[in-house]
């Protein structure tokens, strides 16, 4: 912020003004009372003149300090006469200044002073479940676990909070996520994680165009930041990718398919249900792969997590990363390290493009686990009711699947 509109803000703050008129009736009351009252006492000081000023002005009266004097007095006359409306005009004004901000806070237009959170970027029907399954995920923490971002009025977010009931572990910031003024306010740079989300009232076309622009705009503030977009257009997964969008998903397709597969039997759906699980609870979970782990085979691998009650292993996974031209070089080829000498004198770094994310499920022993990153687990347990495990088996017959 300019120091000329800092410094007219503050000239035009009540708060400013006020604390300024105390502090001018100290400064002159303590002088003029040192003055008149104790400069010819050696027992005295500047700070006991301060001291009865303070307890004056304040109509506190402790009456360990009092003028003897005239001007003495007439001076304690007008700091009693001009204390009592000043401090009330500095007790209201700091009053107004609380409830701005609590005002301004609720209608999103804060900072929101946080790390390791995730923000949610645009607002939909899907909105307040994805809320819900990432605040219930979130590691306890003193600050918000989840940041919403969306051009909502304050009344409507007002009925969502109160709808998901998650009190400080949600927070508000209004406007349009795109522009960068709007999404600074959340914090991005110290987010764990973004969501964009497909925004309602537009067309498809201009809804992605939406998710677009937000996804440019959080990479340029925060580039290091996992970011998952939703898209309505299959033709656009490919824009927002190049946008730097870890991973896009096209509205409806998990539904289509999930629909499919409980075509099949309907134990297919209640699957995937516990598989993605539900508040409190979580289907399954990644974890990374340790350097012993990378030199087991996958069956060795499996026999072990069972052993040790971590859960049924079920895929291993690559996480994306950048490809640069170092690495389809031989680095003992005279000719490579040539242009990789060149690549350094011109200060490009030589990155070509970017590599995966890659999942396998059930590998075998045929794929050396040394490649990946990490592992997929299921969690272990039954339903907690035993008529829920008799609802996703379905109805009984003679065979099996």
């Amino acid at each position: 912020m300019p120091a000329k509109v800092l410094w007219r803000r503050l000239l035009a703050s009540s708060l400013v003004t006020s604390l300024a008129l105390v502090l001018a009736i100290l400064v002159v009351a303590t002088l003029g009372f040192y003055f008149f009252e104790l400069r010819d006492n050696p027992d005295r000081t500047l700070f006991d003149a301060l001291w009865w000023a303070m307890v004056t002005v304040t109509t506190v009266g402790y009456g360990d300090i009092v003028p003897t004097t005239v001007p003495g007095r007439l001076i304690g006359m007008c700091i009693m006469a001009t204390g009592i409306g000043i401090m009330a005009a500095l007790t209201g004004s700091l009053a107004s200044a609380l409830m701005e901000r609590k005002n301004r806070k609720r209608q999103g237009l804060l900072p929101v002073k946080t790390n390791g959170h995730t923000l949610v970027l645009g607002f939909n029907a899907q909105a307040p479940e994805l809320i819900r399954t990432l605040a219930g995920a979130a590691a306890p923490s003193r600050g918000p676990a989840v940041v919403l971002v969306a051009p909502l009025t304050p009344e409507a977010f007002d009925a969502v909070a109160v709808d998901l009931g998650l009190g400080d572990r949600l927070a508000f910031c209004r406007g349009n996520p795109a522009q960068e003024a709007v999404l600074g306010r959340a914090s991005p740079a110290t987010a764990r994680v973004a969501y964009i989300l497909s925004q309602e009232g537009l067309s498809p076309e201009e809804a992605d165009q939406q998710s677009l622009l937000a996804a440019l705009t959080v990479r340029s503030l925060a580039p290091k930041v996992r970011l998952y977009a939703e898209a309505l257009l299959e033709a656009n997964r490919k824009h927002l990718n190049r946008a730097g969008v870890d991973v896009t998903l096209i509205r409806g397709e998990l539904a289509g398919r999930a629909l499919g597969a409980m075509g099949e039997h309907p134990a297919l759906w209640h699957f995937l249900e516990s598989l993605l699980g539900r508040p409190g609870r979580r289907g399954m979970a990644a974890r990374v792969l340790t350097r012993e782990e990378k030199g087991l085979s996958w069956s060795e691998l499996v026999a072990r997590a069972m052993a040790g009650g971590g859960g049924l292993p079920v895929a291993v996974f690559r996480v994306k990363r950048d490809i640069a031209i170092k690495d389809l070089l031989d680095a003992d080829s005279a000719l490579d390290q040539f242009i990789l000498e060149l690549f350094a004198a011109y200060g490009q770094e030589g990155r070509i493009g970017s590599q995966g994310p890659q999942v396998v499920v059930n590998p075998g022993d045929g794929l050396d686990l040394a490649g990946f990153d990490g592992l997929i687990v299921l969690a272990s347990g039954a339903p907690d009711d035993p008529a829920e495990a008799r609802q996703a088996a379905g109805p009984e017959t003679g065979g099996g699947l």
